[in-house]
């Protein structure tokens, strides 16, 4: 490990350098208040003359052809993509610093990976990214935090007191800690150093840690596959406080216990080495599973019956059962029940929910009957 402090303007002007975040990191999603408040912190920087620390980056290091510098970033990327989308609202405020800019941290001009672009997002902002830094946003559809908080800067730019020359100077006082780790160091695992990085704050959802684990410890070429092959089909699927429920269903299902909220995470990494999986194989049953809650979510299993049953369910809002009925359903698909009798249990399960309800009585014993269920049901 190689950790030093820096400044902003030189970590992102090495040369022939490109910052990939990988797959498995989660989408841009910094708000409009996390924004305002490093544009606050260039001001206050430029104003005072002090310098100002913003956070570190950490990231592995990896050779690229003719020369070239790969750092994929394992911490620290929403704060990394904030700050080149500030300095090209610089750029575009100010022709003076313009060519400047874009030539020395924003593109690679001699290397052509990522079309030349210097930093390379997950794959659902690239797009963005790159009308951003092609000066294409009019022509790019559909919402995105990348568009939105480039606006942002811009508008904020105009509204300052300060030219975008004079704000390109305010940069030099922003500093910043890197982390270089040795991706082949056992002492230097990345997962284990991101994990005591994100351990106190909640800024990362149980499904981000769970997509991390998964995918941070594979080869570039086989999380690209993996990330598309299911996780993004899977994401595609839920928001994100929906795919972390259902992973925390996913784990009673398996598990056969009751699992809170907060230890979801830490739930799955037993899980998964209790069962000896690999991450494709930790994959495929999650998406296979991921299409029965889906179908329960909205009602479009296979059985017209049992969709009105589940609809009644949902209504009710009883979401507790549906550790059950995924066990079911992955029964049903294996051929070890019918769904004729899936149906028939899902009656009785409708009219034991309702009678709790009308009658006011607490449903707080219906996780345990759930986990019993669960534990005597064969197959699934």
């Amino acid at each position: 490990m190689k950790a030093d402090n820096t400044t902003l303007v030189d970590f992102l002007s090495q040369s022939k350098t490109l910052f990939e975040i990988p797959v498995y990191q989660r989408n841009y999603e910094w708000g409009e208040a996390q924004c305002q408040q490093l544009f606050g912190d260039l001001v206050k920087a430029r104003e005072s003359g002090n310098n100002h620390f913003i956070g570190a980056v950490v990231y592995v290091p990896e050779s690229g052809d003719k020369m070239s510098h790969i750092e994929i970033i394992i911490d620290g990327q929403q704060r990394l993509t904030s700050c080149i989308l500030l300095l090209k609202a610089i750029a575009a405020s100010d022709p003076t610093v313009q060519e400047e800019i874009e030539e020395n941290f924003l593109t690679n001009k001699y290397v052509s990976l990522n079309d030349h672009i210097k930093l390379k997002p997950v794959e659902k902002d690239q797009e963005a990214f790159q009308a951003v830094i092609n000066d294409k946003i009019n022509s790019y559809q559909g919402p995105s935090k990348v568009i939105e908080n480039y606006k942002l800067f811009c508008k904020l730019i105009a509204e300052s007191a300060y030219s975008g020359q004079e704000l390109f100077e305010g940069l030099n006082y922003l500093d910043m800690v890197y982390i270089n780790l040795d991706g082949g160091s056992e002492a230097e695992n990345p997962q284990v150093i991101f994990e005591s990085l994100n351990s106190t704050g909640v800024s990362l959802s149980a499904s981000d840690l769970v997509r991390n684990f998964l995918l941070m410890k594979l080869n570039s070429e086989t999380q690209e596959r993996l990330y598309k092959q299911y996780w993004l089909k899977i994401e595609r699927l839920f928001t994100n406080n929906v795919f972390t429920e259902f992973i925390r269903h996913y784990l009673v299902m398996k598990t056969n216990k009751l699992v809170k909220r907060e230890d979801v995470y830490l739930t799955y990494k037993v899980y998964y080495h209790d069962n000896h999986f690999t991450s494709e194989e930790a994959l495929i049953d999650l998406y296979k599973n991921a299409s029965f809650y889906n179908a329960l979510l909205h009602g479009t299993s296979e059985s017209s019956q049992f969709n009105k049953t589940i609809g009644h369910i949902n209504i009710m809002d009883k979401k507790v059962v549906y550790p059950y009925f995924m066990k079911l359903m992955g029964m049903a698909r294996d051929g070890a029940i019918t769904w004729d009798k899936i149906n028939e249990i899902g009656i009785i399960m409708e009219s034991l929910l309702y009678r709790q309800m009308v009658c006011g009585i607490p449903s707080n014993s219906l996780n345990r009957i759930i986990v019993k269920l669960t534990t005597h049901v064969e197959g699934g």
